[in-house]
């Protein structure tokens, strides 16, 4: 089976130097962790191979068989990492691996070929070209093997000459010598990779860009991640990074905008709650490190501008956000408090909730501002709850971030908006079964920059992998 090896290798002198998002796989450790090779899992395979042998013909179930039992002989190197990335040259999904043996790649290809998955084979020069049903390329010579997914055939000449291009090329020409790849190779993970910010989702680049110079270019920072599948749970660690020393600067001045949590806040909010998000605010230097950006200002004019400026210049210390319960509207219902300096920031509140659309309560309790949009709550405000949300299952991870964020999978299973969902049958019940086996999932940064997301599982003793193998193959009937 699978088994590792720490040479590095010239397939990876086919990664392009403007390579903007790149993953990197250890199939190794990831097939070892799922527990397919585990002798409970013979069972499984067996079905599988039936289920080839009746869907297939003889020659490619052949094939196929002699694969499984031993992945070397499909001719990929698979103990090797596996790359998928995405380039300004070469702008799709792009899967690279190390070939041991060529003829069995061609092999491999021939039998898939005459399932009418790809077309057969053609050597072209010192490589071989072959396209996919979907419109795929690929192509191999004896060292590296290459399949670019979502192209259309019209453009296939043209990703057939980028990357015969790419299986000539050099390592000091290669990506291999980005300073992003070569943190990334440092990382420890079963998937690591690393992204420009430009190539990240809008929602997440803009959290970051926000207190930032309009003038950054994005493709100066990237981020690098390792995601990792633990005993209990998923954890992903990511940090920013970039050699550009001015943006450096810009952004450790804006990490020195946030404190670190005591989680003091806790025990003000119910153990039901569904989301819960908090952070330690410097408020006088968050604002002005807002007040230098130009989408911040545009945001507000006039008079808002200096409601917005009087509430973020007097907070001073934890902010915390519950999300307590959804409507069967999908309206989520919430309280917020803020530890504040100044009542100047409770009155800008509560001009904020007389011109909601829709109806708010704000206030003050002690040296806290609040804000809900529950009647009901406000009675309750600035008092300890009985059952709080110091006893839940993440509540130990909170303090010493300089922001956390968790949402509580049970809780929100027990919503009754969720409960009447349950007319919906079976499909439903499979959803909520897959769900249940969930704890709860949480956001962590640092105060350097770095973070942790991890999806926790209630089941601690069994890695992660294996389990949703499992729930694969509990509703696969495998």
């Amino acid at each position: 089976m699978l088994t590792g090896c720490s040479d590095k290798k010239e397939y990876t002198n086919a990664v392009p130097a403007d390579t903007q998002v790149l993953a990197r796989f250890d199939l190794v450790a990831i097939a070892q962790k799922s527990g397919l090779n585990e002798k409970e899992n013979q069972a499984t395979k067996s079905k599988l191979m039936d289920a080839l042998k009746e869907g297939m013909g003889a020659a490619a179930y052949k094939q196929m068989e002699k694969i499984i039992a031993d992945p070397a002989e499909s001719g990929l190197a698979l103990n090797q990492p596996v790359y998928l990335f995405s380039s300004r040259g070469l702008p799709y999904p792009t899967l690279l691996i190390k070939v041991d043996n060529e003829e069995k790649v061609t092999a491999t290809l021939e039998a898939m070929a005459s399932e009418q998955l790809c077309k057969k084979p053609v050597e072209e020069g010192d490589y071989y070209f072959t396209t996919m049903t979907d419109g795929s390329v690929c192509m191999y010579n004896e060292g590296t093997f290459m399949l670019v997914s979502g192209t259309a055939n019209a453009a296939s000449k043209e990703v057939q000459t980028t990357v015969a291009k790419l299986f000539d090329q050099d390592a000091e020409k290669s990506g291999v010598k980005n300073k992003g790849f070569i943190k990334m190779e440092q990382q420890k993970g079963d998937i690591t990779f690393f992204a420009s910010m430009r190539d990240l989702p809008e929602a997440y680049t803009k959290q970051i860009a926000f207190g930032l110079s309009d003038d950054v270019d994005l493709r100066e920072v990237f981020v690098l991640g390792a995601l990792r599948f633990e005993n209990g749970k998923i954890s992903i660690n990511y940090e920013t990074y970039s050699e550009n020393k001015e943006l450096n600067a810009q952004l450790d001045k804006q990490q020195k905008a946030f404190g670190k949590l005591k989680s003091s806040l806790t025990g003000l909010f119910p153990a039901s709650t569904v989301a819960y998000i908090s952070m330690n605010i410097k408020g006088k230097d968050l604002y002005g490190i807002l007040s230098e950006n130009r989408e911040f200002q545009n945001a507000f004019i006039g008079a808002e501008r200096k409601e917005v400026k009087n509430f973020i210049t007097h907070v001073n210390g934890e902010v915390a956000v519950a999300i307590t319960d959804f409507s069967m509207f999908g309206i989520p219902g919430f309280i917020a408090y803020a530890e504040i300096d100044n009542d100047e920031a409770v009155s800008a509140l509560k001009k904020y909730a007389m011109t909601s659309f829709i109806p708010m309560y704000a206030g003050k309790s002690g040296n806290l501002a609040y804000l809900t949009n529950n009647k009901a709550l406000v009675a309750s405000v600035g008092k300890t709850v009985e059952k709080s949300l110091t006893g839940a299952p993440f509540a130990s991870s909170i303090a010493g971030n300089s922001f956390y964020f968790a949402l509580n999978a049970e809780n929100i299973l027990n919503l009754s908006a969720i409960n009447e969902l349950s007319s919906y049958g079976e499909e439903f019940a499979m959803y909520r079964n897959i769900a249940s086996q969930i704890s709860f999932l949480e956001v962590k940064g640092y105060d350097n920059g770095k973070g942790e997301a991890a999806l926790v599982l209630k089941d601690p003793k069994t890695n992660a992998l294996k389990q949703m193998v499992n729930f694969a193959k509990q509703f696969t009937g495998l």
